[in-house]
C-alpha cells in the first residue's frame, strides 16, 4: 500500500507544483481565518474537495500570522504545499510504543522554512505528525491534497511538553461530517 500511495505522490506532484504556482484560482472566502475554527486560534480548515466514498479530500488551511497549529496528525498519505506566506514547519516522530493511553513521546526530526510553492509528502508514519507556524506578517495558506477526509475523521493531538495525546477532529470551517450530515438531514424529516 505503501508503494502505490508513493506513486501517486510521484504522479500528482507536477500537477500540484502546477496548481500551487497559479495565484488566482482560490477564491477569497477560502483563504480566510476563521474565529470559531474547532482547531482553534482562528485557523480556518475549508474543504475544497471530498470524494463520495470520503477516501480523498482538497483543502485549504489558513493560520493567522503568529499562530501555529497543535502538534497533530494526519493518518493519511497526501501532498501539502504553500500556496500564500511562509511557515515553520516542525516534524515529530512518535518514539514510544502507543500502548499507554493518553501517553505519547514525540522527538522532534526536523524544523523546516516553507516559502510559497514548496511540497511536503505525507506517507505515514514518516512526516505525519507535525505543527506548522506562520511566519510570515499575513496569514499563510496551504493547500492539503489527502488519501483521507482529514476534517471528519478522528485524529491524534499532541501535547509535547506533557508528553499527553488526545483524540481530536479538526472538522471544516464550510462543511459538515456525515454524523453532522445525517443528524440535520433527521431534522428536516
Amino acid at each position: 500500500m505503501a508503494f502505490s500511495n508513493r506513486r501517486t505522490q510521484v504522479k500528482l506532484e507536477p500537477y500540484f507544483q502546477e496548481l500551487l504556482a497559479q495565484q488566482q484560482w482560490l477564491p477569497e472566502k477560502f483563504a480566510k481565518i476563521n474565529p470559531e475554527s474547532k482547531m482553534g486560534g482562528g485557523i480556518g480548515q475549508w474543504l475544497l474537495y471530498r470524494a463520495k466514498d470520503r477516501s480523498l479530500s482538497v483543502f485549504s488551511l489558513v493560520i493567522p500570522p503568529g499562530s501555529t497549529t497543535p502538534v497533530h496528525d494526519h493518518l493519511a498519505w497526501g501532498l501539502i504545499g504553500l500556496y500564500k506566506g511562509n511557515q515553520e514547519e516542525t516534524v515529530y516522530r512518535r518514539v514510544d510504543s502507543g500502548n499507554a493511553e493518553g501517553q505519547a513521546q514525540l522527538q522532534i526530526t526536523e524544523v523546516r522554512s516553507l516559502q510559497r510553492g514548496d511540497i511536503y509528502r505525507l506517507l505515514p508514519p514518516d512526516g505525519d505528525i507535525h505543527a506548522v507556524k506562520t511566519t510570515s506578517e499575513s496569514e499563510s495558506v496551504s493547500i492539503h491534497l489527502l488519501g483521507n477526509d482529514t476534517g471528519c475523521i478522528w485524529r491524534h493531538q499532541f501535547i509535547p511538553e506533557s508528553h499527553s495525546v488526545k483524540s481530536f477532529r479538526s472538522g471544516y470551517s464550510n462543511a459538515p461530517c456525515k454524523e453532522e450530515e445525517e443528524k440535520e438531514h433527521a431534522q428536516v424529516s
